[in-house]
């Protein structure tokens, strides 16, 4: 174990046992005992669980950092093999460098007449939300009509019709979305989007 992830796991111990014997003094002046260490008890059990998504947080992005690293060290020594760009992108995405992300799914979608549609749903969403809204908007079209039942790329474009305000299209591309695989992850978000937009609708008639 690092000196860094040493420091920090001891330093959530540490935490942990501040909050936890704060908690139990609070309990124990408390006018019902019982209530009180029920009461600080959940408490300490909430701070206990936020500290440790927060450990697995950090150690997760630590592990995506360290697999970015090996994977572009791959690349340098094989410049020409392309097919490990989308994985680099989708890491560098991951990571918060937007901008790195932007220039490697570019070099894929260059190097290729009919790219990979999850790295082209992932590039085509990245430009939207970077500013270039018609570019990304074109390439999620594509992104469809290379692969109709694609429920990310559907989804983008619901939300990229969203984005527009135009709640009627939007409502048509998560139905869309919704009637590839109502039980999947993305058919499930799909149905909530659907719901929420409708209301939307009603309160604004």
């Amino acid at each position: 174990m690092s000196i860094g992830r040493t420091a920090l796991v001891l330093g959530s111990i540490a935490l942990i046992a501040a909050l936890g014997s704060f908690a139990i003094r609070r309990a124990i002046i408390a006018s019902d005992e019982r209530l009180g260490r029920e009461k600080f008890g959940q408490q300490i059990a909430e701070q206990i669980e936020q500290l440790r998504q927060s450990n697995q947080q950090q150690q997760q992005l630590q592990a995506r950092r360290a697999a970015l690293e090996q994977i572009r060290d791959s690349l340098a020594r094989n410049p020409q093999d392309t097919s490990l760009l989308p994985l680099i992108g989708s890491l560098q995405i991951e990571v918060g460098d937007t901008l790195a992300a932007l220039a490697t799914y570019q070099r894929y979608i260059d190097s290729l007449g009919s790219p990979n549609v999850v790295a082209l749903t992932d590039y085509a969403f990245l430009l939207y939300a970077t500013g270039e809204r018609t570019r990304g908007f074109h390439l999620t079209e594509r992104a469809i009509r290379q692969a109709p039942s694609y429920q990310i790329a559907l989804y983008n474009m619901a939300v990229m019709e969203f984005d527009r305000g135009r709640i009627a299209q939007a409502i048509a591309w998560m139905e869309r979305c919704r009637a590839v695989d109502s039980s999947s992850a993305m058919g499930r978000l799909a149905q909530r989007a659907i719901e929420q937009l409708r209301q939307m609708q009603r309160d604004s008639s």
